[in-house]
């Protein structure tokens, strides 16, 4: 069975995001602006952060930002939702609109 034909699929619209870091957790946005059976076409946003403290922050999608880079990428079912390789050390899935809370102990 092909994992992209199962379980949840992207629609247009859906906020991503992908948390990575050595010591830290940086977030990253991307938003779906196309769908195909089995891969998406993405558009990185910027982001809002707010600081909480001289190393941590809230992230959160500047989702009114436009222009960033389109990219094609695979899309994988994952049970009741998705993911999408954002690069080799990180993956983008569905936003559940609350911040993301970063940190850098660099």
């Amino acid at each position: 069975m092909n994992s992209t034909t199962v379980g949840i699929v992207p629609k247009v619209g859906d906020i991503l995001v992908s948390t990575y870091g050595y010591e830290a957790c940086i977030a990253r946005f991307a938003k779906v602006v196309a769908v195909t059976k089995a891969s998406v076409k993405i558009e990185h946003l910027g982001t809002i952060e707010n600081p909480t403290s001289p190393m941590t922050w809230e992230s959160r999608p500047n989702i009114d930002s436009t222009g960033g880079t389109v990219q094609t990428k695979r899309f994988k079912a994952i049970g009741e939702t998705y993911s999408v390789k954002d690069s080799s050390f990180s993956t983008f899935f569905p936003w559940n609109g609350k911040v993301i809370n970063c940190y850098n102990y660099h």
